[in-house]
């Protein structure tokens, strides 16, 4: 008689999972190396919102669709099955949605070390100085970059680059320069000079554009982590590349400098992000690309051309980078 119980509960059992009227009951949490429980979400580890702010003495609060983590080490946005928030009012691109369960917000373990605790937690930076940057204007020669209704790219991302090194001159740094002139150079060569000169930082000037001429505002860019996806992409890769080993201290430079680019030129905000560009992921050292503007808008168009406006980013950028560093010397 048990056995036949037993048997006519593993045959019920079945039976209801196959025709959906039988839920198995979720997983407990479990706890990693991180010290927080964990549970799998759609095949991808994520920690619960409440844990990582409790770690941080910071608050957890839901403000209508989105939740906010405050408290002394700064403020995290993040928006339920959206990949974009924000730290301290910078808009931030998550590698990862966040995900609401049971009324209780989950992080993804990858955004958690790649942004919250690079943000939150300056001991997840390398302590690395700061005495050599270079700084490598986009494009040139042939390679005109984009082209708007009055300037082309490759002439003023020079121009920006040539006002950036006289301003971290000034403070102090040893810069140069991947082109001084209207020369093409290949991405990976620019790369192989910041790591032959065995630099402490790289910088490269860009301007944007789009099809859709409305389109204005900076954004700054940092590698994207191995196993995650690019901003704006789905596809995870989990090819490592040289600028992995500075993947975290980018991203706190990228945040640092458009931080200081949208508090001072006022410009939109269209966040930090993340890319796998050859100049990126090929360079050993912190490295970021700065979209300075959309020469494609006409009205950022003028300003980048605008020698008082260059004049402004460049101060910006340089304010950024020596906030990054001044970071890393409170680390130390």
């Amino acid at each position: 008689m048990i056995a036949f119980s037993k048997t006519f509960f593993i045959l019920t059992l079945l039976l209801g999972v196959l025709t959906g009227t039988f839920a198995l009951p979720e997983a407990s949490a479990a706890r990693d190396q991180s010290g927080f429980d964990y549970r799998y979400i759609s095949g991808r580890k994520y920690y619960r919102a409440y844990d990582i702010a409790r770690y941080y003495r910071m608050k957890l609060r839901k403000i209508g669709k989105y939740y906010e983590m405050q408290g002394n080490r700064g403020r995290l946005v993040f928006n339920p099955n959206k990949r974009y928030g924000s730290y301290n009012y910078i808009v931030l691109n998550y590698d990862f949605i966040p995900i609401v369960q049971n009324g209780e917000l989950y992080i993804s373990s990858a955004d958690f070390f790649n942004h919250v605790q690079v943000l939150l937690n300056p001991l997840s930076l390398r302590p690395a100085g700061v005495r050599t940057i270079l700084i490598d204007p986009g494009h040139g020669g042939k390679d005109q970059g984009a082209a708007g209704l009055r300037y082309l790219e490759k002439n003023l991302t020079l121009q920006v680059a040539r006002r950036l090194q006289n301003h971290l001159r000034k403070m102090g740094y040893r810069v140069y320069m991947t082109r001084v002139n209207d020369r093409k150079l290949e991405l990976s060569d620019r790369a192989k000079a910041a790591n032959n000169i065995k630099a402490d930082m790289f910088i490269s000037i860009h301007m944007n554009a789009a099809a859709n001429r409305s389109v204005r505002g900076v954004e700054t860019f940092a590698l994207t982590p191995c196993g995650s996806p690019s901003s704006g992409a789905n596809k995870v890769q989990y090819t490592r590349y040289p600028g992995d080993t500075a993947v975290n201290n980018s991203l706190s430079l990228a945040w640092n400098v458009q931080n200081a680019i949208i508090r001072t030129v006022r410009a939109a905000d269209r966040g930090v992000k993340r890319a796998r560009f050859v100049v990126l992921r090929e360079t050993r050292c912190p490295s970021i690309l700065v979209e300075c503007g959309f020469i494609s808008n006409r009205a950022e168009e003028n300003q980048l051309g605008s020698p008082a406006y260059q004049e402004k980013l460049a101060q910006s950028i340089a304010i950024g980078i020596y906030q990054y560093h001044r970071n890393l010397r409170k680390k130390n």
